[in-house]
């Protein structure tokens, strides 16, 4: 049997709660809502995740009609889900290295935040006109017919993964962790053997080609219980080290590798729960992350 989406995860505001969904819309920033809303620091205006601050992990959040609702703890605060940005400050953010525009949500946005997790915080949606583009390793305009972006994740707009290997990974482990602790956004089951994904390159689902562009690197975020917001000093992320070091590539080898980020080729579409993954292109010769640009299911020489 071909391999199957078991489970489908967005996160509208980055580092809070898995929001589960059986289905969505693919957007241009890969599946809609994902990633569009952001805790920053209001002195650096640069992003809090929950590396440094677990309990976000435990904000949830829901969307209900043209609303996201958000709890922390006894407080719920509602916000639009796709806000008029004519109608709040603009306010220019910091992920990681890239300068992104954004629309300040306002104060009492911020203060729900900040009353939360106990620092300063402002609250701050993804410019729609800001296009940050997805590059490496990523296909391009000669492949998809356009340039594909994402919103405030990491680095690209979808990332996959298998039960079977996290199942796998789970053998190694003092104490089993649960996908989530992975923040994929497409769960696959089915697979033959655990990191099959690791070898697709192209894959048909619903009629919308994705593209399996590189492995995803690993920091110490899936030390982070999701069930309490408690995050370990150790583990998974020792283990990981210890037997996911397996991309050779410069950007990537001394990094644990878990999941594999895609990009699809349309702005629109649908994916669901128990559609089934049509592998159409499989990588040749070793995968490897090396920050090139383009698309190629080929191996890429490695630089000293």
């Amino acid at each position: 049997m071909a391999p199957v989406i078991s489970k489908i995860y967005i996160y509208p505001i980055k580092s809070c709660k898995a929001l589960e969904i059986s289905e969505s819309q693919l957007s241009k920033y890969g599946l809609a809502y994902d990633r569009v809303f952001l805790v920053i620091d209001p002195e650096t205006n640069k992003l809090r995740t929950m590396r440094e601050l677990p309990l976000m992990t435990l904000i949830d959040q829901q969307i209900v009609g043209d609303e996201l609702v958000i709890k922390a703890g006894e407080k719920t605060l509602k916000v639009p889900l796709e806000p008029d940005h004519s109608k709040y400050e603009p306010r220019g953010v910091t992920v990681w290295k890239e300068h992104l525009e954004a629309a300040d949500m306002g104060d009492e946005s911020a203060q729900f935040f900040t009353n939360y997790l106990g620092v300063p915080c402002r609250f701050v949606h993804k410019s729609p006109d800001h296009i940050r583009p997805v590059i490496e390793h990523a296909p391009g305009v000669s492949e998809i017919g356009f340039t594909p972006q994402t919103a405030f994740a990491d680095n690209y707009p979808i990332l996959a993964l298998s039960e079977e290997s996290v199942q796998d990974i789970n053998t190694k482990l003092e104490e089993p962790v649960s996908i989530v602790r992975f923040r994929p956004n497409l769960v696959i089951s089915g697979v033959t053997a655990p990191f099959e994904e690791d070898t697709w390159c192209t894959v048909d689902i619903n009629g919308v080609t994705y593209y399996f562009t590189c492995r995803c690197t690993r920091c110490d975020m899936p030390n982070v219980d999701p069930e309490t917001g408690i995050k370990d000093k150790l583990q998974p992320q020792k283990t990981l080290q210890s037997i996911r070091r397996v991309d050779k590539g410069k950007k990537a080898k001394f990094y644990a590798c878990v999941g594999i980020n895609v990009v699809p080729n349309s702005l629109t579409g649908v994916i669901r729960v128990g559609d089934v993954l049509h592998v159409k292109e499989v990588f040749q010769g070793e995968r490897m992350r090396t920050g090139a640009a383009g698309w190629s299911t080929k191996a890429v020489e490695v630089g000293a």
